[in-house]
Formats: C-alpha cells, structure tokens, sequence
C-alpha cells in the first residue's frame, strides 16, 4: 500500500430475495457511481460462495475524508445509489479501517 493514509471500508450486508442474481449488474452500476468521487483507489465486490443472500464489498479510498463523503452521500439518498442501495435489506456490518 503506497498511501499512507488509505483507509479500507467495509461493507457487510443482505440482499432482498430475488436481488441475488442482479448483484453482478447492480455492482457494475455502483462501480459508476464511485468514478464520480474522488478519492477511490480500488474496489471489489464479493458474493457467497453458495447460495445465499450475504454480500462484502470492500473499498481502498485515499483517506478517511474521501470514504466519509461517499458514505454520507449514499446515507442520504443519492440517487446515483438508489439501484443498490434498494436491493440492500440488511446491513450487518459498515466501517472503515486503517492499515497497520
């Protein structure tokens, strides 16, 4: 990691059945929706390995300023999330953590 103060965020949660099958596409838009913010520097989704409805994403952002903008934006309902943010049922975990 060459930024030193990059933050990794952490984002644990459930889809609403049905919504499983559209995650691949509903990421393909959310990854959009971040080019239109500064400060991302990777992320990656992952889906269950067996059927489920458990999701992570994980998101490597310049600092702890830039990850709390996008947090809040998507907190208040930017409409640039709405497709994902409505196949969300549950959020089991959201925090952001630094490397050591």
């Amino acid at each position: 990691m060459t930024h030193k103060n990059a933050v990794l965020e952490l984002a644990l949660f459930t889809v609403k059945p049905g919504y499983e099958a559209r995650m691949p596409a509903l990421r393909s838009g959310l990854r959009e929706a971040l080019k239109g913010f500064e400060g991302l520097i990777e992320f990656a989704g992952f889906s269950p390995l067996e059927q489920g409805r458990a999701f992570a994403d994980l998101a490597w952002w310049a600092d702890i300023a830039s990850a709390q903008r996008v947090a809040e934006a998507f907190e208040q309902g930017d409409p640039r999330f709405a497709p994902y943010a409505e196949a969300i049922e549950s959020l089991m975990f959201m925090g952001h953590l630094q490397p050591e």
